[in-house]
């Protein structure tokens, strides 16, 4: 019997803390023969009136996330030698994760790092243990903000 592929999602923003989770999530994957996934989302323009320019400003917002999911790409290749997935996704946020991970149910886990913000660990972590913890059905790690890359190594 074949051993399912463990596929570890990560959802990339701008934010430094995003390194963690990725760092994580690639050398969690290279233990377990697995692969990240990396989700990039972004919102909606609403020009009403001016449907070509609402189209210009989507393709130029597609253009950059998949500039963005390369630089990702190429750091989650420094600690796996599996490509990671890519999935880019239009719209609120919450909504894309949620959708996506209804829709894809490979994903074996969520992997999201933690900020020091004072107010919660981030708006994913508060939204995916709170409000929207009934709405997905994989395991989330979280990865704390005051680990080394050397205690995430030795975590992973």
């Amino acid at each position: 019997m074949t051993e399912k592929e463990l596929i570890f999602l990560v959802v990339l923003d701008d934010s430094k803390e995003i390194f963690n989770a990725l760092r994580y999530a690639a050398r969690r994957t290279a233990r377990t023969n697995g692969r990240v996934a990396l989700l990039y989302t972004f919102e909606t323009l609403e020009f009403s009136h001016w449907k070509a320019v609402e189209d210009i400003a989507e393709i130029e917002l597609r253009e950059e996330a998949e500039s963005k999911i390369k630089e990702y790409e190429n750091y989650v290749l420094t600690f796996s030698n599996k490509k990671p997935k890519k999935f880019i996704m239009k719209g609120d946020r919450l909504e894309c994760i949620i959708k996506f991970l209804d829709a894809n149910k490979f994903i074996s886990n969520f992997v999201l790092a933690s900020s020091l913000n004072k107010s919660g660990g981030g708006p994913l972590i508060n939204a995916f243990t709170m409000k929207h913890n009934d709405k997905i059905k994989v395991p989330i790690t979280i990865i704390p903000p005051l680990l080394t890359e050397e205690e995430i190594d030795n975590l992973s």
